[in-house]
C-alpha cells in the first residue's frame, strides 16, 4: 500500500500549527495573568475620620466629638 506524501505533509503541518497555537496560547495566558491589575481591597476610614465626618455633618456635638476623640486616642496608645 502506498502512502500519500501530500497526506503526510498535511498532517505534519496540522500538528505543527496546533503546537504553535497551544504554546502561543499558553504564553499569551501567562502574560495576561501576570500583567493584569489586581483589585485592591477598599481602604476603610479610620475611627477619627468617621468622628470628623459625623461632627462636620452635625450628627454629634463638640463635647461628644472631644470625648470620643479622647477615647480613640487612648485606644491608639494602648495598641
Amino acid at each position: 500500500m502506498m502512502h500519500s506524501t501530500a497526506g503526510a505533509a498535511f498532517w505534519s503541518v496540522t500538528v505543527l500549527v496546533l503546537w504553535v497555537v497551544a504554546v502561543g496560547g499558553a504564553a499569551w495566558a501567562t502574560v495576561w495573568m501576570t500583567r493584569r491589575p489586581r483589585p485592591r481591597p477598599p481602604v476603610l476610614p479610620s475611627p477619627l475620620d468617621i468622628l470628623e465626618r459625623r461632627f462636620a455633618a452635625g450628627e454629634i456635638t463638640r463635647d461628644e466629638f472631644d470625648e470620643a476623640r479622647a477615647r480613640v486616642r487612648e485606644h491608639e496608645l494602648d495598641v
